[in-house]
Parts: C-alpha cells; structure tokens; sequence
C-alpha cells in the first residue's frame, strides 16, 4: 500500500502537478471575472427593464453565470483530485451540468439567430413576439435538459489498476462514462457529437443571410450618402450660373421700374416682391422628418445589435471546435483515453483545449460593453452610485464614530 501511494505521489508530480496549478490558478480568475461580468449584465439589464431586440441577453447571462460556477467547481475538482476523485454522486452532478449548462447556451444562440433572421431578412413577415420568445426558451431548456438526463446514469467515478514504472498503482476518476464501450454508449456519443455539429451548423448558415443583409443595407446607406455628398459640393458652379441670371433679371426689373412712373409706389412694391420670390425660387428644401431620423436610428440599433450577436457566435463556435476535436480524437485514439501512457505536453494541450469552451462563458460581457452603448452607459451609472454610496457610507461611519469618542470623553 505504501509502494502504491508513493509511485501514485511520483506520477503526479512528474506529469499532472504542474497541469494542475497552472488549470486551477486560470480557472479560478477566470471564473470570478466570468461571475462579476455576468452579474453586472444581468443587474444593469434589469434596472433597464423592457429589453426589447436585447430581450435575450439577460437570459444568456444567467445560463454563463451558472457556468462559470458549475464549470470552475467541475475543473477545480478535477485538478485536486485527479487520481484519487472522492464523490460519487458529485461527479455525476458535475458531469450533467458540464453538458446541459453548455447545451443551453448553444440552443439559446440558435434561437437568438432566428429570431435576429426573420427581424434583419424578413422585416415585413412575423417576428418573435415576448410570448414566443419565452415558449422557445422553455423549449430549448427541455430539449437540452432531455438530452443530458442520460449522463446522470452513466457517468460516475471508475477505480482500475494501472502499471507505471513496473509498478502498479491503483487510481480513482470522473468519468463522462464509467462502463466499458458498448452499442448503447456509442450511439448516445454519437448523438451528442452530431446535435453539437448540427447546432453549430444551423447557427452559421442563419447568420449568414443577416450579414449580407446588414452588409448591402449599409453599402447602400454608404453609397447614397456619397451621392449626397457629391451633389452638395457639384453645385457650386451652376449655383453662380443662377446668381448671375438673377442679378440680369434684377438689372433688368431694375431698368423697367426707372422707366416707369415713380410715383407709383404699390406697383414698385409688388415688383420688389415678385423679385424677392424669384432669388428664392431654388432654395432647397430639408424634407428629412424626425420619423425618418427614428426610423434611421432604430436601423443603426439593430444594426449594431445583430453585429454584437454574430461576435457571441464567432466566440462560441470558436471556443467549441477546440473542445469538440479534442472529444473526437479521446475517444477515437486509445492512447489518449490512458492518463498513464500520455506524455506530459499531450496532457496539458489536450486538457487545455477541452476547457477552451470554458471561455465562451467569460467573454460575452466584454462583447455586451463594447457593443451596447446602453449597457455601458447603465454600467458606469451603476458602478458610480456604488462607489458614491461606498464612499458615503465610509465617511459617515467615520463622523459617527469621532462623534462617540467625543461624547463619551464626557460621560
């Protein structure tokens, strides 16, 4: 037993040691950075109240935030105890919300690109009134959730004897399944492995037809406006053409009134008028409304939204692919699947890049602060007043304190 502790003590700190403190101090930052975002999100959209287009973003938040707690707790876990793992039932719990937590948020984006494709390509048909953007929220945390209940009886930590140096060791894991491969388990992996192709796949190609959408309507916008520009600075030459057939008009006018009788001053009168309306006769009118400015900056809005939207999903399709290779090759290359036998640079890659996804939690808040100018806006209003009433609260204790000390020198 002692022989088995020690080389048990050898192979973690040859191999997983230093995997281990490096995964657990990133996870740990990254983790509390993903709370605080997500938190601040779900706080400053609340205190905005209706969302409207960014109905969706509070939603997608609270599933990130249970991520990022769900997913360092998993990991931490994970990293204390690699080869001698504790709990049970914990692993099992882990590894369920390590799928479902995840599912949610991918079948939240694909909703989210529907509804951003009938609002950006069919403006005119019907969109996602508040009724049915709830119905497929409940629709996708079911489905998800139906899919992921399996996972909950087949994973669980598995104990086995394995050889290292001549010597054997016994270890304890979590494992996504603890019963050897079977027809049952292949084809539910199998599952898995295409629902995440395919929702991966459908977010893309809706988001296609919204960016050539948005990137025609803004060349347009863009080439109108430079023929504007053009006809504003054409002109100037055929305005002096103008000018000079209105000063030759005015001579003229000029020359019949001296002719005519002076002492008729209502006909002078009238033929001043006719000349003031005749310099006037060109003046461009501004026929640009206020509807057509409201019009115009609901436009740049979800605009700039679905932008914000499409960067969500180059994160998370980005932050997926790594992970999802990773799964296909653990289970279609045997020497992988030992955590003996791997050297250590092919376990630190392969670890680090299963936890990619683990990103995608962490980084939508900075997409919400660089793209909605009116989250940013709420989130320095908020984090001021904290500050402000931090800072109050302070000095106040303070002044209540001095004042104590004063009135019990006097009792």
């Amino acid at each position: 037993m002692a022989n088995n502790t020690d080389y048990l003590q050898v192979l973690w700190k040859v191999k997983y040691s230093d995997l281990a403190l490096s995964s657990t101090i990133l996870i740990i930052i990254g983790g509390l950075v993903g709370i605080l975002g997500n938190c601040s999100v779900i706080i400053c959209y609340f205190r905005i109240g209706k969302c409207g287009e960014r109905y969706f973003i509070p939603v997608l938040a609270a599933v990130d935030l249970v991520a990022c707690i769900t997913s360092s707790i998993f990991y931490v876990m994970d990293n204390t105890f690699f080869f001698n793992y504790p709990y049970d039932s914990m692993c099992r719990i882990l590894t369920f919300l390590q799928l479902l937590v995840p599912g949610t948020s991918a079948s939240l984006l694909i909703i989210i690109s529907v509804q951003r494709y009938l609002l950006v390509c069919k403006p005119l048909g019907s969109n996602m009134t508040l009724r049915w953007k709830r119905i497929a929220i409940g629709v996708a945390c079911l489905f998800t959730f139906t899919c992921s209940a399996p996972v909950l009886a087949i994973s669980g930590i598995k104990t086995s004897n394995e050889t290292y140096q001549n010597h054997t060791i016994q270890i304890t894991v979590c494992k996504f399944s603890t019963a050897e491969t079977s027809v049952q388990n292949t084809v539910y992996f199998g599952f898995l492995l295409l629902l995440t192709i395919v929702s991966i796949l459908v977010t893309i190609s809706l988001f296609i037809p919204v960016l050539k959408k948005i990137k025609l309507t803004f060349l347009g916008k863009f080439r109108s406006g430079r023929k504007a520009s053009k006809h504003r600075n054409a002109p100037h030459a055929t305005d002096s053409v103008l000018t000079k057939d209105k000063e030759q008009k005015y001579e003229g006018k000029t020359t019949e009134l001296q002719i005519q009788d002076k002492s008729s001053s209502n006909q002078s009168i009238n033929t001043s008028s006719t000349m003031k309306g005749d310099m006037y006769i060109n003046k461009p009118v501004n026929t640009f409304t206020t509807e057509d400015s409201e019009r115009t900056r609901k436009e740049k809005a979800t605009r700039k939204i679905t932008v914000m939207f499409f960067v969500i999903i180059v994160a998370y399709v980005s932050s997926y692919i790594p992970s999802l290779i990773i799964l296909i090759l653990v289970y279609a290359v045997d020497d992988l699947q030992n955590f003996i036998s791997v050297s250590k640079d092919a376990a630190f890659v392969s670890t680090y890049l299963a936890r990619f996804v683990f990103l995608n939690h962490i980084v939508n808040p900075f997409i919400y602060s660089y793209f909605d100018p009116l989250f940013r806006t709420e989130l320095k209003s908020y984090l001021r007043r904290q500050i402000n009433t931090g800072w109050y609260r302070m000095i106040n204790k303070k002044l209540s304190h001095s004042w104590i000390e004063k009135m019990s020198k006097y009792i």
